[in-house]
């Protein structure tokens, strides 16, 4: 047997030589060069397809994995853990599917279409099974913010999802990204929606349940539109001569239903994204006049919260102090009062609570009356 040859070569370089610093910036423009190739490399088109294909069936593991997502997912939910929510999209496969509907639209494949379609509305229904069981089993517990989040839907969730989808393209056809981290941002605006909507729809929260749906339903089709657009310009494409001469208008031919959505979708949350820019501009305008009224006074604002009325908005203030507040005060306040939302009037409620200081021998003279307003007090609902 012969012995195989472990020494390796080594080369001596002279740095003193005066054509030393000529060879380095000779090899880091070899690498350079090499880096360009190597990052220039042609799309593997039918690699891809298959790649595509392949995470848009329906594989018992897609099934698992979907299952436990949401399962991590509603107890993330539950808790008000967004950590815990980021931790279920890492082990989720949300992305395969709608990437297979999106390559058998402009590939226009409907064998493949049905079959990721299939795929995806059984994960769906999968999801919402279990955030509805989870709902049930946990229904003492209050609806938290996570929740709440995902019931009021606008434009600003619609972009997410279009660069959601965008990323996870690219991830799908370019080697040098990594598709399971992509995939996270793509699940992100799918699996929480569903599974807040399916925890709503347990505690029959019907109004809400069905805006998180909303939210889900318009994520899925972003995602799915610019999924198909990048796939477009990156040369996925099958048809007739006389289709494809006519570029992009066959694009939108293809994909003609889910612009449509996409389309009556953006002016819905176009509306709603209004809508809410002028409540928190209504919300600082009231929180500003109160905070002006009592906190000069040496009293602190312990809560304060919005309670809407058929003919007017109604809000409750909490104030801890010395100074008790007295008719004319609230009359003075709501005449500075802008109108809510619905152009309706604004009308006050103060709950005042006395506090009585107590301090113990000369440190009392060391602080002021005045430096009560500094204290911080416990919410009282």
């Amino acid at each position: 047997m012969r012995k195989k040859n472990t020494k390796s070569a080594t080369i001596l370089v002279d740095t003193k030589d005066p054509d030393y610093h000529k060879y380095e910036k000779l090899k880091e423009k070899l690498r350079y060069q090499q880096a360009l190739r190597e990052n220039a490399k042609k799309i593997d088109h039918k690699q891809v397809r298959l790649n595509i294909q392949a995470g848009a069936l329906p594989t018992p593991t897609y099934y698992i994995m979907t299952g436990l997502a949401a399962v991590i997912a509603a107890y993330g939910l539950l808790s008000n853990s967004s950590a815990v929510i980021i931790g279920a999209m890492l082990i989720t496969m949300m992305l395969g599917p709608v990437a297979g509907i999106s390559l058998a639209l402009i590939d226009n494949r409907w064998i493949m279409f049905r079959t990721s379609l299939k795929t995806l509305m059984l994960g769906l229904l999968l999801m919402f099974a279990i955030g509805v069981v989870l709902g049930l089993f946990h229904y003492n517990l209050p609806m938290s913010r996570e929740i709440l989040a995902r019931t009021q839907p606008n434009l600003m969730d619609l972009m997410i999802a279009l660069a959601a989808g965008a990323a996870g393209a690219f991830a799908c056809v370019s080697p040098r990204l990594s598709i399971p981290v992509v995939e996270t941002a793509v699940a992100n605006a799918i699996i929480p929606p569903v599974v807040a909507s399916a925890i709503l729809f347990a505690h029959l929260q019907w109004q809400q349940a069905f805006s998180a749906l909303i939210l889900a339903f318009t994520n899925m089709v972003a995602i799915q539109v610019s999924a198909s657009l990048v796939l477009w310009l990156s040369g996925f494409r099958r048809g007739t001569g006389h289709e494809l001469s006519n570029g992009f208008a066959t694009f939108v031919k293809r994909n003609m239903v889910s612009l449509v959505f996409l389309t009556v979708l953006g002016v819905y949350l176009s509306f709603n994204f209004s809508t809410s820019v002028h409540q928190q501009v209504y919300n600082y305008q009231v929180e500003s006049n109160i905070r002006k009224v009592f906190e000069q006074r040496d009293n602190v604002i312990s809560t304060i919260q919005y309670n809407s009325r058929p003919d007017f908005t109604l809000i409750r203030v909490v104030v801890m102090g010395n100074h008790k507040p007295n008719n004319n005060d609230i009359q003075a306040l709501e005449a500075s009062m802008p109108e809510d939302v619905a152009h309706h009037k604004t009308r006050i409620q103060v709950r005042f609570i006395p506090v009585s200081i107590i301090q113990n021998g000369d440190f009392g003279n060391q602080i002021q009356p005045e430096e009560v307003k500094g204290l911080k007090f416990d919410k009282v609902s």
